[in-house]
């Protein structure tokens, strides 16, 4: 009888001992960056955890920045001929077209950075400093060139400065530092809150480059033309559990002002209005993100509405696949798509690599590390 029983214990210590060597539940600041009350995997009761993100996309389709050059350097030339006498009629030509080709080519420019420190204890406070960037450039080119290039043809006699095309420039860049608090309330145990409260720099470029002093690295260059704003903002966040699902409602932004650039274009800001719904299981996540109010325009850089499609999928129990596609609703930049692989070992080591792509010129990515310190 003794010896039946221990044979029927038999499954019920195997199932112990399994219950018991099964790894906790990875500790995932990510979350948290997305929705300031994604908190319940944001801290690891043994660690003080560092986070960091940054990612960058850059559209270049219309091949602006070196198109752009190489019309300046066309233009040099003429000018040089022109010192030697021997500019004729017809060699103003290639330059006269490749302005015209050039007449309303983009660039676009955007970028995000995050510091997430979640100290050991169990304090709901979280410590953040944060970065966004989005611009645009643009080259308009003046019909009236034409008509002083033909000029210069008959005369032989031709600047630079003769000419009215030019490139237009707007960026908007959001820094900010901040406490972020999350909490339940008895009354919801499914929901959490939070809110990010924050000390944040507006900082607005506008600038113009005549076609005579084009340079690349004028194009995006943060050391003139600038308009900053300091305010106090904040941030709120809502996340409710239904079994494995998640609804987010985030609001981005509470206050909000008009502000103007260094050459007078308004800026408006808006608060930002995210929704969105995630599926979380041991083998991977699904979450879907859509802006429900868009950034608003400044200058060159028009408003924009994204909606996020991203996905991660456990190969091993250290490695995993990540993928995703961005709807992006802009008036010059195209969807994209990212795919990458994130590695994790124990609860709190955590890194992730990704490549995002829309065209051949319209390439960016994501790195993030999430460390204990």
């Amino acid at each position: 009888m003794s010896r039946l029983l221990k044979l029927l214990l038999i499954p019920c210590y195997l199932y112990s001992c399994i219950a018991i060597a099964q790894p906790s539940k990875p500790v995932d600041l990510r979350a948290l960056d997305n929705n300031p009350a994604d908190a319940q995997t944001s801290r690891d009761p043994k660690e003080t955890l560092l986070y960091s993100y940054g990612e960058i996309y850059f559209d270049d389709r219309d091949d602006l920045l070196d198109k752009a050059l190489e019309v300046k350097e066309e233009g040099e030339n003429l000018e040089a001929r022109s010192r030697g006498l021997l500019l004729i009629p017809g060699d103003e030509q290639d330059l006269v077209d490749a302005l015209e080709a050039l007449d309303g080519a983009t660039t676009s420019l955007r970028s995000r950075g995050t510091i997430i420190l979640a100290t050991s204890n169990e304090s709901p406070f979280h410590y953040r400093l944060g970065s966004e960037l989005r611009g645009t450039a643009r080259f308009y080119y003046d019909e009236g060139d034409e008509n002083r290039l033909r000029f210069a043809g008959i005369t032989g006699l031709f600047g630079g400065p003769d000419l009215e095309s030019y490139m237009d420039i707007s960026a908007v860049l959001e820094n900010h530092a901040g406490i972020n608090y999350h909490f339940r309330l008895d009354a919801l145990p499914n929901t959490e809150f939070g809110i990010l409260g924050k000390i944040q720099v507006i900082s607005l470029l506008e600038r113009r480059i005549d076609y005579d002093d084009y340079e690349k690295n004028k194009v995006f260059d943060w050391d003139t033309d600038i308009k900053n704003r300091v305010q106090l903002n904040a941030d709120l966040g809502m996340r409710h559990t239904i079994g494995h699902v998640g609804l987010h409602l985030i609001v981005k932004d509470l206050y909000t002002e008009s502000l103007r650039g260094a050459s007078g274009d308004l800026y408006r800001q808006r608060s930002r209005v995210i929704a969105g719904i995630d599926y979380r299981r041991p083998w991977g996540d699904v979450q879907i993100m859509g802006d429900l109010v868009p950034r608003a325009r400044f200058g060159e850089a028009p408003q924009r509405r994204d909606v996020n499609i991203s996905a991660s999928l456990n190969v091993t129990r250290r490695f995993a696949l990540v993928m995703g596609y961005n709807y992006a609703e802009h008036r010059y930049e195209r969807d994209t798509g990212n795919a990458g692989i994130r590695y994790t070992l124990g609860r709190s080591l955590r890194a992730e690599i990704s490549v995002t792509a829309a065209g051949k010129r319209e390439l960016g990515g994501h790195a993030s590390l999430q460390l204990p310190l």
